[in-house]
């Protein structure tokens, strides 16, 4: 039992229904583009065009798009993507295979074989208890990891906020998703309300020294007389 917007409401998480369907052309057209949209955000703000644009008090221009070094960054950030995809999806084979999904399944889902999975996410299982020994989840910039007891037959949890707290939780789950949930909150009420700000200019420099500034196009912009 769970409780949903203060509803109780009963649900047999081993239960497996039909796992997915494929995605239409449509469907996945869109989301290609909206990968697209955060590849070119993050490229935006971590690319040399950008952050110059930002210390000059502007959002940078789409031009940045039409040089190479931008590209570059573009690429850059695909690829932090990906590497984002990889660690999301260890997280989930851990997960679905101490819910009952199998080696197969879970290649399946990927795309290879079963003992391509075994190689790819090895340690899904430990022998001796059927469960995961230990699952990492990351939300909100912070960290937690939830550990199998096989002595109690209980889950536990301890966790890195993103700003700076830690803490192990002071009781132990005989269910799972209990401690899973448990754990999210806790990384969702403990993150960095500033984020890493390393990068960001404390000060604003002049627009008009900014790679992008250009005189005629400025001046045909229309002018706010209020």
């Amino acid at each position: 039992m769970c409780s949903v917007s203060g509803d109780h409401v009963r649900f047999d998480s081993g239960v497996m229904a039909e796992p997915w369907r494929s995605l239409s052309a449509v469907e996945a057209a869109r989301m290609r583009d909206q990968l697209r949209d955060l590849a070119r955000n993050i490229a935006g703000w971590t690319s040399a065009r950008g952050q110059e644009c930002l210390a000059n008090g502007h959002e940078p221009s789409a031009r940045a798009e039409l040089f190479a070094d931008w590209q570059l960054a573009y690429l850059h950030a695909l690829r932090q993507v990906h590497e984002a995809a990889e660690v999301l999806a260890a997280e989930a084979a851990l997960m679905g295979r101490g819910m009952g999904a199998t080696y197969d399944d879970l290649g399946s889902s990927w795309g290879i074989t079963k003992q391509a999975a075994r190689k790819k996410w090895p340690g899904a299982v430990n022998g001796a208890s059927g469960q995961p020994e230990k699952i990492t989840v990351e939300r909100c910039g912070g960290v937690a990891e939830i550990t199998y007891l096989p002595d109690r037959c209980a889950w536990s949890w301890s966790a890195h906020g993103s700003d700076g707290t830690r803490h192990e939780a002071e009781e132990a789950y005989t269910v799972r998703w209990k401690a899973v949930i448990a754990a999210e909150c806790f990384l969702r009420d403990h993150v960095n309300p500033w984020g890493d700000i390393s990068g960001v200019p404390m000060a604003f420099g002049d627009p008009k020294e900014c790679w992008c500034w250009d005189d005629d196009a400025r001046a045909q912009e229309p002018i706010n007389d209020a």
